[in-house]
């Protein structure tokens, strides 16, 4: 029996250090993120920087996601199986159609919804149908996230673009000959 706890308290540990572990790292990704979104709005950072932080970053929440749902997952007393979690990036879920609001409000109301059915010593399979109603809003409001990010990148990159083409003669044009001024003579 008490190897048995001994080793309950390693699993809730090693659950409890990973999530920590991660919030640090999408922590310092979206750190790094909104340094390449500073230098590119200022015309210093390259696409090619914004995507690769970017990708970092949804790296990082996605195994912060993970984490938080295994971390829940072993507090109440389940055995998650080693992939558990990784579905974050994949799926729509449902709910794309959400705002960022939205999906947060439903996180939040699930997570309450969550927390009830924990405390009141409900039966295994509740308290496990509501994380996992939960968790599926949590993965939700992730993906809303990075669209969200993806979208507003897309934009920063289209807006340069066409900063950059601002003064470019247009398709088909070569510009006045050399030595004209543009100025029509009668």
């Amino acid at each position: 029996m008490r190897d048995e706890r001994g080793h309950e308290w390693g699993r809730r540990e090693e659950a409890r250090l990973a999530f920590r572990e991660a919030g640090r790292e999408v922590r310092w990704a979206k750190d790094r993120y909104g340094q390449a979104q500073q230098a590119f709005g200022e015309g210093n950072g390259s696409p090619a920087e914004l995507a690769r932080t970017r990708q970092a970053w949804i790296w990082a929440l996605a195994e912060w996601v993970r984490t938080l749902t295994v971390r829940e997952e072993v507090l109440d007393g389940g055995r998650p199986a080693a992939d558990s979690g990784m579905d974050v990036l994949s799926g729509s879920g449902g709910h794309s159609a959400l705002s960022l609001d939205d999906a947060h409000r439903r996180v939040e109301a699930l997570s309450k919804e969550y927390d009830r059915i924990r405390r009141s010593r409900s039966l295994p399979a509740q308290v496990d149908s509501a994380r996992r109603a939960w968790s599926e809003a949590l993965k939700g409001w992730a993906r809303v996230l990075i669209a969200q990010e993806e979208s507003r990148d897309r934009a920063r990159i289209a807006g340069r673009e066409n900063r950059d083409l601002i003064g470019l003669p247009v398709a088909g044009e070569d510009g006045p000959p050399h030595g004209r001024t543009g100025r029509r003579t009668g």
